[in-house]
């Protein structure tokens, strides 16, 4: 089958309709559409874009909108064809607080709760 653009340009020309026409039944940029149909997806903003346009553009000419999509999808499968990300297989070692800080730090909240004790029984007694 030809790809997603040549179909869209068929089903367009088959209507009689202009881009022009359909920028204004779609609300697509005229250029965008152009993009569309000669599959130069990176004109288009961001892929996100390049399906909605795809789904808009298909409903308003009376085609499967699924399968364009699909069609789509594919034929972005065979271009970019990713490698596998590999997984970060060495562990992240936080660092680790000596005998003196966690000493500290016990310090601190031992200090902390004779304040607020003392703030109790103060409270109490008044």
């Amino acid at each position: 089958m030809a790809g997603v653009g040549k179909y869209l340009k068929q089903a367009r020309e088959k209507k009689s309709y202009t881009l022009e026409d359909m920028t204004e039944l779609t609300n697509i940029e005229t250029k965008y559409l152009q993009a569309l149909e000669t599959e130069e997806y990176d004109l288009l903003p961001s892929p996100f874009y390049a399906r909605v346009f795809l789904k808009t553009y298909a409903k308003y000419l009376n085609l499967n909108v699924n399968s364009v999509i699909q069609l789509y999808e594919s034929a972005q499968n065979i271009k970019q064809s990713p490698a596998p990300i590999k997984p970060q297989t060495e562990a992240i070692e936080l660092p680790k607080r000596s005998p003196s800080q966690k000493k500290k730090v016990s310090s601190l909240w031992l200090i902390v709760a004779i304040i607020l004790i003392l703030g109790m029984v103060y409270m109490l007694f008044q």
